[in-house]
């Protein structure tokens, strides 16, 4: 089985020999290419709707991966027990603001957990804030592409986040350090989206708009000094 390039990205964060809830699942793929590649012990792969589900369960018998595989319904980190063992959860394919809903709803069930996966389809700054803010260290952050599409994929786990300024949790602390290949296509995507927010409240006919305006001009100047960094030392090298 080969994966598309947003989950394989995925994959490539997945720790060795681990027992794995992949909430969301959808056609159940990622856990089976997990399980063929011998990377994982074991996978709960669970989604909230029932059409989902049954595609998942056709990959895994088709596959043969019965036995390694428990398909379960249900909504976020609910479906989990304790004697489930699990320590990575992977959610993705979803937007920030959900993935935060089902960390803080499923908060009761995250001791044990090693690992959290987390691939945000938008808010993916607004995720980062709330793990920070929420008991959570982002130790790790990558990228990928699928046609015109950059998707970030976030590591973290129970602890304290080093990072503190906004901005630069919103953008990624651990992309700002590494500066990965794709990041100046990222940030350059940002400024293109805000750009257009920016003019939206240009001509928006309520009043007072200015606080609003101001604040997108300030974080506009804050990605166009990130680009030219980026530039400047993709240049250097």
């Amino acid at each position: 089985m080969k994966l598309t390039p947003r989950l394989a990205a995925i994959a490539e964060l997945v720790p060795a020999g681990s027992v794995i809830a992949d909430i969301g699942t959808d056609h159940g793929y990622l856990p089976i290419y997990l399980l063929s590649k011998g990377i994982i012990r074991r996978a709960i792969a669970a989604d909230i709707n029932q059409a989902p589900l049954e595609q998942a369960r056709e990959a895994v018998s088709a596959f043969n991966c019965v036995q390694k595989v428990d398909l379960r319904l249900g909504n976020g980190l609910q479906v989990l027990q304790q004697e489930d063992k699990v320590d990575t959860v992977i959610i993705a394919g979803m937007g920030g603001s959900t993935i935060a809903s089902i960390l803080e709803e499923g908060r009761h069930q995250l001791a044990e957990i090693k690992s959290f996966i987390l691939q945000p389809m938008n808010d993916a700054g607004y995720l980062r804030l709330f793990l920070a803010q929420n008991g959570f260290a982002l130790t790790h952050e990558s990228l990928a592409i699928e046609g015109k599409h950059i998707y970030e994929i976030i590591m973290a786990k129970l602890g304290k986040e080093a990072e503190s300024d906004p901005f630069r949790l919103s953008l990624g602390p651990r992309l700002l350090e590494k500066k990965p290949e794709l990041f100046s296509a990222l940030v350059r995507d940002k400024i293109r989206k805000l750009k257009i927010v920016h003019y939206n409240l240009q001509q928006a006919k309520q009043r007072d708009m200015s606080e609003k305006i101001s604040s997108v001009e300030k974080e506009l100047i804050c990605l166009e000094e990130v680009l030219a960094g980026v530039v400047e030392r993709t240049s250097i090298d």
